[in-house]
């Protein structure tokens, strides 16, 4: 039967027996992945996949980890390092052209099991140029676009 065919209390129905057929873990996947869902449909900037090292600090310890992803306003580092809500980050990445690293603050808004939200905290028109500039290269020279 076609999904468009089913009333909203058929699918509300159908829906409940698959989850009651699911695993725990399945069901956590995919609770993550519809709560993902309803965060890029809020999201003013889109995110691209972008795996590359990271250098921070959050407050006097140094970690390095990896980028999962990126946007013109956050990053998101995958860290097996436990961090809560609210804590500042002081990222370094290195510029689009490859010479000179630049630095910038960050609010970590969101942990998961597997890394970090942060909201990147632009302080100068400088690290705005640097951070529009290295987006627009992982975008593929394309400007950061706004969902």
């Amino acid at each position: 039967m076609e999904n468009n065919e089913l009333s909203r209390n058929e699918v509300r129905a159908f829906l409940f027996r698959l989850l009651n057929d699911i695993s725990d873990e399945e069901m956590r996947q995919l609770l993550e992945e519809l709560e993902e869902r309803q965060n890029e449909k809020l999201r003013e900037y889109s995110r691209k996949g972008f795996l590359a090292k990271i250098d921070y600090n959050v407050g006097d310890r140094y970690y390095k980890d990896f980028i999962k992803d990126i946007s013109g306003s956050g990053v998101f580092i995958k860290t097996s390092q436990t961090f809560s809500v609210g804590q500042t980050i002081l990222m370094t990445f290195m510029s689009s052209d490859n010479q000179k690293p630049f630095r910038i603050n960050g609010e970590m808004i969101r942990i998961h099991e597997d890394g970090i939200g942060v909201k990147f905290k632009i302080e100068s028109r400088v690290q705005e140029a640097a951070l529009k500039s290295l987006v627009d290269m992982i975008n593929g020279g394309s400007d950061v676009t706004r969902s």
